[in-house]
């Protein structure tokens, strides 16, 4: 019975190997389709990058663009709190998506968190930007003088516009 078993294993060893041969060479190699499917998620992976800070810029010019309609539109306390938005990369709701992004071990600007030129998470904000943005904010609110009020929105407007124009 042992002996049975043995010329079986033998013999069904031996078919395996030979229909190992029959097949081309290319069976050692990754089907074409795995390779292309990695492929995608390569370019996806990569791309993310880009895309989050596209996002981003997006959000930011949209509070710029909101600052902006306000000022003009005479509403100062409006236009300070978008200012303060931009300043911190968006709202809580935000904050929320940037705190799970840290979590997950996601840092867009790691090597500028270690030299502290970006805050956890931030991705085109700069902690310098966002000290600047803050103060044209609450310089804005605590104006009384229309000059004031012009030199806040002038000295938001420049970061802003600097920040946003930054690509890297």
């Amino acid at each position: 019975m042992d002996r049975t078993r043995t010329l079986l294993a033998v013999a069904l060893v031996s078919l395996v190997s030979l229909a190992g041969l029959a097949v081309p060479a290319a069976a050692q190699a990754t089907p074409p389709t795995m390779v292309e499917a990695y492929e995608s998620l390569a370019t996806v992976i990569l791309g993310a990058r880009e895309t989050e800070a596209n996002l981003v810029r997006a959000l930011l010019d949209g509070h710029r663009r909101a600052a902006e309609a306000k000022f003009k539109g005479g509403d100062f306390a409006g236009a300070a709190a978008e200012m303060a938005l931009f300043a911190n990369e968006g709202d809580n709701a935000v904050g929320g998506i940037r705190k799970r992004l840290l979590e997950g071990g996601h840092h867009h600007n790691a090597a500028g968190e270690e030299k502290g030129i970006y805050e956890p998470g931030y991705v085109i904000v700069t902690r310098a930007g966002k000290q600047a943005a803050l103060q044209a904010s609450a310089n804005l609110r605590k104006a009384t003088a229309d000059a004031d009020r012009k030199a806040a929105w002038a000295e938001f407007a420049k970061i802003a516009d600097a920040l946003l124009a930054a690509k890297g």
